[in-house]
């Protein structure tokens, strides 16, 4: 049995549990997850129909039949033509539909959900997302292996740029080195679009890069990640264009602290919650609890950003085989900002990252 019969046996499972007759997944991470096919959200409708039992249902535009015969892991069972639309293929999964709750992914388009409604005007539709983070949260070693080679190829592809001179090139510069950089040692793409920020432009934790050159004395927040077989990898480290200031390399070692004592917490059936918690101890007490502005993590896989998030209120347990980042930082306002991030892996023992770059802070030319 494939991983992904696995994934189809375990999601039928969960269904019969909760009492959900059917369950519809549109382009995107969850039909990657369940077929190993998946493209951009589509204008003709591409959907995977699941019951109870059974095999998937995969309704595919006649444009991307042979794609999906190529590279996913279920045959198109009904294929629909321009000329013809897919009402037909639809009634015909729908037939053996016997009732009860109807799951639909988070990110199916609306035009596809209200035609779904109109076709199935007694069921009730709920989202998704509740039953496919039971399975997605805890990874695999195929996925942790996918996943550990797009953290080495972050981490080589920030060596690289460190070793060149930035001072005198723009931020956009330096986010296309760091693109050009994970393509060729092998990346599929970027996870999502490079975060350089420089200077003042530091203290905005999501500043896109832009046309501001990097200027002697500046500190510099690179945020960047890439895919391989649809993983993400997602790093930040701080470096300082010349000799940093003490009070720089202070507050740095603040976050450095914050982000190790996270780590330290971290481990089987210790709350989310706690995690962030203790971060954000540190950097309280050290005088910048105001300027640590966002939750310490995020889960990490198919998606950049997925459970668990590692924030205050989230009181779920963690288990072997989550992953997620930790990344406190500190930002003060029209002068820099300074954030460390790394993902880590739940395993038995505590926590183990997937970045093995130095997170010390680095001085550049």
């Amino acid at each position: 049995m494939s991983y992904f019969e696995e994934r189809i046996v375990r999601v039928q499972e969960l269904m019969r549990k909760e009492g959900a007759g059917l369950l519809i997944i549109s382009p995107g991470a969850n039909m990657r997850y369940m077929t190993g096919f998946t493209d951009d959200s589509l204008e003709r409708m591409l959907l995977v129909f699941l019951f109870p039992e059974g095999e998937p249902r995969f309704l595919v535009p006649e444009l991307y039949a042979a794609q999906v015969e190529e590279r996913a892991a279920f045959p198109a069972t009904h294929v629909w033509r321009d000329g013809q639309g897919p009402y037909v293929a639809i009634k015909d999964i729908l037939r053996t539909f016997s009732g009860g709750k109807v799951l639909v992914d988070d990110s199916m388009p609306a035009k596809d959900l209200l035609f779904l409604q109109q076709l199935l005007p007694r069921a009730a539709f709920s989202p998704a997302s509740p039953l496919m983070r039971k399975l997605r949260m805890k990874k695999s070693a195929e996925e942790l292996h996918s996943m550990s080679r797009a953290a080495i190829i972050a981490d080589q592809a920030f060596q690289k740029v460190v070793e060149r001179r930035l001072s005198g090139l723009t931020e956009r510069e330096v986010a296309k080195i760091l693109e050009e950089e994970m393509l060729n040692a092998g990346a599929d793409g970027v996870a999502f679009e490079i975060l350089v920020a420089s200077g003042p432009n530091s203290a905005l934790p999501h500043h896109r890069a832009g046309k501001r050159e990097i200027e002697p004395g500046d500190v510099l927040i690179l945020d960047f990640g890439c895919r391989v077989d649809g993983y993400c990898s997602d790093i930040t480290r701080t470096l300082v264009c010349g000799d940093p200031s003490d009070r720089v390399c202070k507050i740095y070692e603040v976050v450095l602290t914050a982000q190790k004592r996270a780590m330290e917490v971290a481990r089987p059936k210790v709350l989310a919650q706690e995690v962030d918690q203790a971060a954000r101890e540190v950097v309280a007490q050290a005088g910048y609890g105001d300027r640590f502005i966002h939750r310490t993590g995020h889960g990490i896989g198919l998606d950049v950003h997925e459970d668990p998030y590692i924030v205050e209120g989230n009181t779920l347990p963690l288990e072997v085989g989550m992953t997620f980042s930790v990344e406190p930082g500190v930002y003060l306002p029209g002068e820099f900002g300074l954030r460390v991030e790394d993902i880590v892996v739940v395993t038995e023992e505590g926590v183990k990252t997937l970045n093995c770059c130095p997170r010390t802070l680095q001085c550049v030319d």
